[in-house]
């Protein structure tokens, strides 16, 4: 079973928080716990990088828009930033690309 790690990064502007293998069911807790702890610490501006995101299923994406609804409703906003591969088709399929912000991919040349 793959787990989701979190790597929250403090900046100061915003709170990174950087998700690395599979958002379901029995990694939620995990991602819920990344938000509750940044809005306690005070930050309201949130940036969850999916760049190690590898899966996501329907509780992942309920466990997302759980936590923008978290942030939101403390006054904050929250981005998704390197959204990709098999991540951005469930959110394509689902309808749910126009749920979140979403930062565009930057192509360097």
């Amino acid at each position: 079973m793959m787990t989701l790690l979190t790597l929250v990064t403090r900046q100061p502007d915003c709170m990174i928080v950087a998700l690395q293998g599979e958002l379901d069911i029995y990694s939620a807790p995990c991602l819920r716990a990344a938000i509750s702890e940044a809005l306690a610490e005070g930050q309201r501006n949130l940036l969850v990088d999916a760049a190690g995101l590898t899966f996501c299923d329907s509780e992942g994406l309920q466990a997302l828009l759980k936590a923008q609804g978290e942030v939101t409703g403390a006054g904050g906003s929250m981005e998704l930033a390197h959204v990709h591969g098999r991540v951005r088709h469930v959110l394509e399929i689902s309808g749910l690309t126009c749920a979140f912000t979403i930062r565009p991919e930057r192509r360097f040349e």
